[in-house]
């Protein structure tokens, strides 16, 4: 029986082809999986890798940081830092001496740069930094990259991978065979070393102090300084210095600064907190010390509220105050500080008081006088007005009464001010005739007393006013002024300045450093020192309080060397740098006024100079000897081809510009000299007597006024050429240039000048009389005429202001 199956080819599936496509698909599965397993398993896996690594082997900035530093800060956020503290006005004054104009520069460019601003920079930089720095310069930065450590500890792979990277950044480099492998960045003078351990990045201004950064330190020494950077302080920013370092130099002084410090010593770092902004500043410094005994009767009393505060009326606009013990108590304590010449002073001073009322100077003053007196200045007008705590009310009495018994003393009761009758303390006629012959003016103060206080000035008027303000509770507390500023201060002080620059400026404000320029930014402050046990606390909160008048820009004045001999000129560089010229004697000085840096050209007599601006750019410097040697220079001050061109001629005052062309007054030819930018001279028409003023120029003429007899005005046209119906006449000597004034066309314009006794003349284009003109002003007058276009007015000081 035959089989149903046989012949048929369609019944009997082929197993051998129907196991090779599921061969095929599974392998194509598995290697596609594999393939991207790699691709992105791997990368991922090492990336968690990475990120574990981060944040278990982990370094604390701190333990990178050497020993023996002068000063150490840390900040949580160094973008926070940079950002707030680039753009601060009190930086560019810090940086306004001559050894930091570099810096000024380097500041303004960072301020320019967009990618400091970006929001990529801001989160990338938000990292801790703790800072160092070290005798002579050097300094350590070790900042703490979190979880950018992951990608970073790949960075020397990377290098030896794509050598091309470093390349992008200019000055970059990597020392792979040095110890330890390091970075290296080089700007000009600048050199900067850098290495990576696990999360931190350390930078270092020397190998040395990379070497000794480059492994973390032993923390335990670091613990107590962990702590004090880590407590909340009231600043925004808190570091530590040490204090014998930063006054080592003041103890070396022979006086009474000098003298206290040297008997100081500082034991252990002190903690500086400070907030700096735009608005205000606030410093406090804690010092831990220690002293010999003669002064611990000083610095061991406890600082407390002075009750002066609530006696200082609210006109006050400076005071200094001390409240650190009672006068006899504090001679005592200070007379060797203040050395022998203080000590020899203070003994005639005694001897002279008991020959003149048979009283001492302790039984005089300190027998009845408290522990707080100083003096403060009022709105009220400007003689100040002392004051002091009175210790014994009976005792000021008794030796108030001696003293007006005794034949040098008296007091005039005349003085009544508002119905106060102002004492005043007089001496007799013979005795201040005696003592102005040897050069001694006697003070004759009237003086009252008030709630424990003795007030006392040479002005009846403001101490009454004063004192009337204290009685009727306006005080300078109570003040808004006051709270704005002392808001950051403890009112418990054994030493107190509150001062407003536009009436005084204190001890510490007084030089022309860098630190002291951005200090005067904030014009009203209080200053303070809080003794408490084996510390001293040392406060300044300031404000920047708006002056009423103009105020200087930060970062100036700047001093230069030299005189100024002319008026400075302004302008802006073709790469749009602020700059400034100006003459001094034979040489011409430029300074860049972002920076401060300045230049000089040296001419060979009395230097004259002219600027052309093209476009807001300077185009040229012109610059001009007495002897006619003539400089166009670029805003650099390097001269352009074609000159310096000798001309030979005896110039005999400034000079102008008119259509790129220098105009220059000179003698031998009784004219004005025309100097092309190509170095071509010719001369104008003749002036008849030497000019000595500059030209005034317009867009249609040249006006010219020699200083002779004659009086004569010259109007030249562009090419130097008289204008028909001129020259003009003035009835008098004038010393000072024409000037333009009206329109800027000879259709509606004028020339205008005057003269030294007062004639005010204007003429017409044609050289005809201006409608009511001349006219006559009575004085002399020395300078010329502005003339104002939106009041069609012309303004004129005389020589005696």
């Amino acid at each position: 029986m035959p089989d149903p199956h046989e012949g048929s080819d369609t019944d009997i599936p082929d197993n051998d082809a129907q196991s090779k496509n599921p061969v095929k698909k599974h392998g194509i599965g598995r290697f596609l999986v594999w393939t991207f397993g790699l691709l992105i398993g791997l990368p991922l896996l090492t990336a968690l890798v990475l990120t574990g690594m981060a944040l278990v082997f982990r370094s604390d900035p701190a333990a990178h940081v050497p020993e023996g530093f002068d000063a150490y800060a840390s900040m949580p956020s160094a973008s926070a830092f940079i950002t707030g503290a680039l753009h601060l006005k009190a930086l560019d004054a810090a940086l306004s001496t001559p050894e930091t104009a570099s810096l000024r520069g380097t500041v303004r460019s960072l301020r320019a740069n967009p990618v400091l601003r970006s929001p990529l920079f801001l989160r990338l930089a938000n990292v801790r930094i703790d800072a160092a720095v070290y005798p002579e310069g050097g300094f350590v930065l070790a900042a703490d990259l979190g979880l950018r450590s992951a990608a970073t500890r790949l960075a020397p792979f990377a290098i030896r991978l794509f050598p091309g990277l470093l390349a992008k950044v200019e000055g970059l480099s990597y020392e792979a065979d040095a110890f330890p492998p390091r970075f290296v960045y080089e700007n000009g003078d600048l050199t900067l070393y850098a290495l990576l351990y696990r999360n931190v990045l350390v930078v270092a201004s020397s190998t040395e102090f990379l070497l000794a950064a480059a492994r973390p330190g032993d923390m335990g020494p670091r613990k107590e300084l962990a702590k004090a950077l880590g407590s909340k302080g009231d600043g925004s920013l808190r570091f530590l210095a040490e204090p014998g370092r930063w006054v080592e130099s003041l103890s070396g002084r022979d006086d009474p600064l000098g003298r206290l410090f040297n008997e100081l010593a500082f034991p252990s770092l002190s903690v500086v907190d400070l907030t700096l902004r735009d608005e205000r500043i606030s410093v406090s410094l804690d010092l831990p010390w220690s002293a010999d005994d003669s002064l611990r009767p000083l610095l061991d009393r406890r600082s407390r509220t002075p009750a002066a505060l609530t006696r200082i009326p609210a006109s006050a606009s400076y005071f200094s105050l001390l409240a650190a013990g009672k006068p006899a108590e504090l001679w005592d304590g200070a007379a060797a500080i203040l050395g022998p010449d203080a000590r020899k002073a203070f003994s005639g001073a005694d001897e002279a008081s008991k020959l003149a009322f048979g009283l001492g100077l302790n039984k005089l003053l300190f027998s009845w006088m408290g522990e707080e007196f100083g003096v403060f200045g009022s709105d009220r007008g400007p003689a100040p007005v002392f004051f002091a705590s009175v210790g014994d009310e009976r005792a000021r009495k008794d030796v108030f009464e001696k003293a007006f018994g005794s034949l040098l003393v008296g007091r005039d009761l005349s003085a009544v001010v508002d119905g106060t009758r102002v004492p005043r303390i007089v001496f007799p006629r013979w005795l201040r005739t005696f003592l102005e012959s040897i050069g001694i003016n006697l003070v004759e103060p009237f003086y009252l007393v008030h709630d424990g206080f003795l007030y006392a000035s040479s002005s009846a008027e403001v101490l009454a006013f004063c004192v009337a303000e204290v009685r009727g509770g306006e005080l300078l507390v109570k003040s808004d002024r006051w709270k704005e500023t002392a808001s950051a201060i403890s009112p418990e002080s054994s030493v107190m300045v509150y001062y407003t620059l536009d009436r005084s400026a204190p001890f510490f404000l007084r030089g022309s450093e860098g630190v002291t320029q951005a200090l005067k930014l904030y014009r009203r402050g209080v200053a303070s020192l809080k003794l408490v046990a084996g510390s001293m606390r040392l406060e300044l909160s300031a404000v920047s309080a708006v002056s009423p008048g103009l105020t200087e820009i930060p970062g100036y004045p700047v001093k230069e060397p030299g005189r100024v001999d002319s008026d400075p000129l302004v302008g802006s560089s073709p790469n749009g740098t602020p700059m400034a010229f100006w003459t001094s004697g034979r040489t011409v000085r430029s300074m860049d006024l972002s920076t401060g840096i300045s230049k000089e050209l040296q001419l060979d007599d009395k230097a004259w100079i002219a600027l052309d601006t093209q476009d807001g750019r300077i185009a040229a410097l012109w610059a001009i000897s007495g002897r006619g040697t003539v400089y166009r220079t670029d805003a650099d001050l390097e001269p352009m081809e074609g000159f310096p061109l000798v001309t030979g001629q005896t110039v005999t005052g400034p000079s102008s510009l008119s259509a790129e062309r220098l105009l220059v007054p000179v003698a031998d030819e009784s004219a004005l000299m025309i100097v092309t930018p190509a170095g071509q001279t010719s001369f104008s028409a003749s002036l008849g007597a030497k000019a000595r003023s500059a030209p005034a120029v317009s867009s249609w003429g040249i006006a010219v006024l020699p200083r002779s007899f004659e009086g004569n005005l010259y109007l030249l046209d562009l090419t130097g050429a008289l204008v028909p119906g001129w020259p003009a006449y003035l009835s008098g000597i004038a010393g000072a240039a024409p000037i333009f004034a009206g329109a800027d066309s000879p259709a509606a314009g004028m020339v205008a000048a005057v003269t030294e006794e007062g004639q005010i003349a204007a003429f017409l284009a044609d050289g005809s009389p201006a409608p009511g003109f001349p006219t006559r002003l009575y004085g002399v007058f020395d300078s010329a005429l502005a003339w104002a276009p939106g009041w069609r007015s012309f303004f004129l000081v005389s020589a005696e202001g």
